[in-house]
């Protein structure tokens, strides 16, 4: 009976460690909500192909035009994920000019957003998004990239924040301009599940 046991545990163990077998999501669906800039389009691809590959689930991209739109779409739950910029994240919360430190500012805007909008901010890409301030332009600083995603969503979908958060600092701004470069001679789709391949996420 022991052994039997033993032998059960191992084998629940064994599947749980399999790559591809996070399967508490197979059968549902999500939603990213993206802008039209290359780099949206290619992010909302490359969250699409990880969550389709590594839980089951199927993913949606809607392209929506714009920002605002995306964010509106989560807020009222007609999208589940967008893509969003600390800049704009900044000056949605009314955050002061006066934080200039990175991941000050990230955490403010993260309890902001938390606070305002019951939305969570995940783990940066690692690449610089459009100047979305005058102080900004000025300095010349491109704000990084985020997924952001509603508590509800991550509620519904209890690995995804993990999953999502393996991409955080992977796509510096250099990774980026590949990625850009590879969607010119090949479909986006297998531009990105290139880059998930080569760096062993699925």
């Amino acid at each position: 009976m022991k052994r039997n046991s033993f032998a059960l545990v191992l084998g629940l163990l064994f599947c749980l460690l399999l790559p591809n077998s996070v399967h508490t999501c197979v059968g549902r669906l999500l939603i990213v909500a993206v802008s039209n800039s290359t780099d949206q389009v290619i992010m909302g691809q490359m969250l699409s192909v990880l969550i389709n590959e590594r839980t089951g689930t199927t993913v949606n991209i809607v392209e929506t035009g714009n920002l605002d739109t995306c964010h509106k779409a989560v807020l009222e739950g007609k999208a589940d994920i967008y893509i969003n910029y600390i800049g704009v994240g900044r000056a949605r919360t009314g955050m002061s000019d006066k934080v200039h430190d990175p991941q000050e500012v990230y955490t403010l805007v993260r309890q902001g957003y938390m606070e305002k909008f019951g939305m969570v901010w995940l783990k940066p890409f690692g690449f610089g998004g459009p100047l979305t301030s005058e102080e900004n332009f000025e300095r010349g600083r491109p704000t990084l990239a985020a997924p952001v995603a509603t508590k509800d969503v991550l509620r519904r979908f209890p690995v995804l924040d993990r999953l999502i958060n393996k991409l955080g600092g992977r796509i510096d701004n250099n990774t980026m301009d590949e990625l850009k470069k590879d969607t010119e001679s090949q479909d986006i789709k297998e531009a990105v599940k290139g880059f998930l391949k080569t760096n062993k996420l699925i």
